[in-house]
């Protein structure tokens, strides 16, 4: 019976480790890895605790949470190399180095580090872990995506481009260790790469292309581990762009205009045939932010899977908007043109890890900063 009461506390940074120091008992429960799998599978989704900005230097994360969730930012800080495959001077977060967020998913943060030669480093903030991924020898880097499809399991997804037509594609497992086989696509046009965070939609990383008059979005299907790229509708006023979900979990994207949005989704046409059109599926209005904050348009700097809520900079800051009901929090007093990637993450306590230490002390922390 306790076991089931603990397994509904809510997903949140302290409710375990405020558990946990009820008693021994209590502590034994919450830090068997059978619960933490049931916790983690009952909740689902797991809670959004913050942002990492990728600003070119340090990468510092923005917690969300208030106390006594909220996660100090030192915490999260990229950490000093202590694994002696990863020398520090491959990977340093200096204001000199050249390293950058390109993805985070699931609990997991994804760099570039700086080269030569170039390679990805996958970086697991809460149980401090990271691995370096050097890239295929007949590889250029254009962008990449990280998943966790199973507990300590991961996937890259590394995409490159030549001569602005033919892109190329592979898949990196942490369970085989090596790099997947090599496929291409080859465009009838030109078009230029924007280096863009993926969205996960369904099976597949989607990443936003452009062209001549046009855009276009590269697909990366994990299963067939093949290309496909569809284009968007022509469109009218400024062409601030993301892709997101649609509302049936197909494939979809946002188009704002200072402070007006369309929702598009991909539909099967009239005739049921296997062809699918653009459609227009609903119109925002972000009319309670434009009347609260200065400014005259709003920049997409991000967009949160778990939460459906696109990350938009006015010249007030950065507020994150709800997509289904345009709820908005301001979530940063930066005004830069940086990049959000959101870090969700479902804590479980545990009485030998780092993340039980960590949460502790987030706990019994008075001073945060």
């Amino acid at each position: 019976m306790l076991r089931e009461i603990l397994l509904r506390l809510p997903p949140r940074p302290s409710s375990l480790p405020r558990a946990s120091l009820v008693s021994k008992r209590w502590l034994s429960l919450v830090a068997d890895p059978q619960f933490q799998r049931r916790f983690r599978d009952h909740h689902g989704k797991p809670p959004l605790l913050g942002f990492f900005v990728d600003d070119n230097r340090s990468c510092p994360f923005v917690p969300m949470l208030g106390r006594p969730d909220r996660i100090p930012r030192a915490r999260f800080s990229i950490p000093p190399n202590k694994d002696d495959r990863i020398p520090r001077a491959r990977f340093s977060m200096s204001p000199n180095g050249d390293n950058r967020i390109v993805d985070c998913r699931h609990g997991l943060v994804l760099f570039l580090g700086r080269g030569p030669p170039h390679h990805l480093l996958v970086w697991d903030p809460v149980a401090r872990e990271q691995r370096r991924l050097f890239l295929p020898p007949e590889l250029d880097f254009f962008n990449a995506a990280v998943l966790r499809p199973t507990r300590g399991h991961f996937q890259v997804a590394l995409i490159t481009y030549a001569g602005m037509t033919r892109f190329s594609a592979c898949l990196y497992s942490s369970e085989t260790g090596i790099w997947g086989n090599i496929n291409s696509l080859e465009l009838e046009s030109y078009i230029l790469p924007l280096e863009g965070a993926s969205t996960l939609i369904g099976n597949s990383f989607c990443w936003l292309l452009t062209g001549r008059y046009r855009h276009v979005i590269l697909e990366f299907d994990l299963d067939t581990q093949s290309l496909a790229v569809t284009e968007l509708p022509p469109l009218e006023g400024d062409q601030e762009l993301r892709i997101v979900p649609a509302q049936d979990g197909g494939l979809g994207f946002i188009h704002v205009s200072q402070f007006h949005a369309q929702l598009w989704k991909r539909k099967p046409d009239s005739d049921g045939l296997a062809l699918a059109v653009w459609v227009l599926d609903k119109a925002i209005e972000f009319e309670e932010l434009r009347s609260t904050y200065k400014g005259d348009s709003i920049t997409l700097v991000g967009f949160a899977e778990e939460s459906n809520a696109v990350l938009a900079l006015t010249v007030s800051g950065v507020f994150m908007v709800n997509l289904q009901s345009v709820e908005f929090k301001k979530i940063s007093n930066v005004r830069s043109n940086f990049s959000y990637y959101p870090f969700a993450c479902c804590y479980a306590a545990s009485n030998n890890k780092p993340s039980y230490n960590l949460l502790h002390s987030v706990i019994n922390k008075f001073n945060f900063y």
